[in-house]
């Protein structure tokens, strides 16, 4: 999967038309990007020539064919539309005085799933921006575990490249929808990036809303492409749910009970309110992202809001 478009073009269609998510995909493995240190956006450092750039076919906003990233991700599609593909959705607790994110992220290095980790290091609240950082065992981890998504409003995918050329293997990544496209992205491409092989598990913290421009374009909200979902929205205080996505996903959870980090207090939960929430954004963001065009459908020319209005359920 390779669309034949530039550098120039990822400019024209994405960074100066507020699409960018500052989400660090275009900038990961292609040396000619890099991005704003004060407030995370991607920019071009030199001219490129090449005509089918690694930054396009990177950057989620480019092109999305969500069927076919699932397929390539998971090996089939999604039957549930707020959600995306999973295995299993249960509620759970922390059994011990850590919280239950950096207990999954504890049990990953227990278990040897990763070796390394990529979270984010703030480095401004307004705007918000955090570095990506890799740290190599639990306890250096437990600082920088976010509390909620803004934590993430950075490049941490270029974290990944990082690892890469430093020779990293096992490498994992907790970090937010936008990002977890990212990589699906990079990942489902035709290029050769080393993100296959240096990646080995991508933990989504579940977004609530957006606080950057980019965000209003945004359809996921549970981190649809990740191993793992992580989501304190539609649990009591004190809980979350977690979207488990793949065998990994679920081997994750399995030990983290085992070891009785975490408890699951629902292996049935009422998705009703995460689904509600979920959906609303959606649709908002969909409107948003269909605008005031026209939409031509054979014969028939109809407006956003007409295309919307004949989707209603």
């Amino acid at each position: 999967m390779k669309v034949e478009k530039s550098s120039q073009d990822l400019e024209n269609e994405v960074i100066y038309s507020s699409l960018c998510i500052h989400c660090g995909s275009c900038n990961a493995f292609c040396p000619h990007m890099d991005f704003n240190k004060d407030t995370g956006e991607a920019y071009v450092v030199d001219e490129c020539a090449e005509t089918v750039g690694l930054c396009y076919n990177s950057c989620p906003r480019t092109f999305f064919p969500v069927s076919a990233i699932e397929q390539k991700t998971f090996g089939t599609t999604r039957t549930d539309l707020a959600v995306g593909v999973y295995k299993d959705i249960v509620q759970v607790k922390s059994k011990n005085k850590d919280d239950i994110l950096y207990n999954l992220v504890k049990t990953a290095f227990d278990e040897g799933i990763v070796k390394s980790m990529v979270l984010p290091e703030s480095h401004s609240k307004k705007p918000p921006v955090a570095y990506p950082i890799i740290v190599e065992d639990a306890n250096e981890a437990k600082k920088y575990i976010p509390t909620k998504t803004m934590d993430n409003a950075g490049p941490l995918v270029t974290g990944i490249g990082k690892a890469y050329l430093s020779r990293k293997k096992q490498v994992g990544i907790v970090a937010n929808p936008c990002h977890i496209r990212g990589i699906a992205k990079i990942a489902s491409s035709d290029f050769n990036t080393g993100l296959r092989e240096t990646l080995s598990l991508k933990i989504a913290y579940a977004c609530s809303s957006g606080g950057m421009a980019g965000c209003k374009y945004c359809t996921d909200f549970s981190g649809e492409f990740s191993d793992l979902s992580y989501s304190p929205w539609g649990a009591p205080k004190g809980e979350a749910l977690l979207i488990i996505r793949t065998d990994l996903g679920q081997k994750i959870v399995d030990a983290a009970v085992k070891k009785k980090f975490i408890e699951i207090t629902n292996d049935k939960p009422d998705l009703a309110e995460m689904k509600k929430f979920i959906n609303k954004k959606r649709k908002k963001n969909f409107r948003t992202l269909i605008g005031k065009s026209l939409v031509k459908a054979k014969y028939l020319e109809l407006t956003g809001d007409e295309i919307l209005e004949l989707l209603k359920e």
